[in-house]
């Protein structure tokens, strides 16, 4: 090896050894900032299992609360039956004409005529 070789083979070392002071000196803060993600991400995690329960128990409760809709329902319609009442497919279905009449059975009283405006007599 001649001198020019062996110098620049010692600037590449030391700039070698340079570089990785810097490294070693960034290295606490990688280390520390690796440790926050961390906990961040076990925190997400546990945010995420209970959010997952939290959705599975609403499904239950949803799919509960539609069986019991159901029930309701077909125990409407048996006693609309034995009232003789055809029962509406849903509470905001609306007859032509509209849904005047007040009770079960009753039919709706026909309008009265609009009585003419009276005046003061001069």
């Amino acid at each position: 090896m001649d001198a020019t070789m062996a110098a620049e083979a010692r600037e590449r070392v030391t700039k070698w050894i340079e570089e990785t002071r810097q490294l070693f000196t960034l290295l606490p803060e990688l280390l520390a900032s690796e440790t926050h993600v961390s906990e961040r991400v076990n925190a997400a995690q546990k945010e995420i299992e209970k959010i997952k329960k939290e959705v599975e128990d609403l499904r239950k409760e949803n799919h509960q609360l539609r069986v019991e809709k159901d029930d309701i329902a077909q125990a409407m319609g048996q006693i609309a039956a034995k009232l003789g009442i055809a029962p509406r497919k849903s509470p905001f279905e609306r007859t032509p004409g509209g849904d005047h009449a007040g009770k079960p059975g009753e039919q709706a009283k026909p309008a009265e005529p609009p009585k003419a405006a009276e005046h003061p007599k001069t």
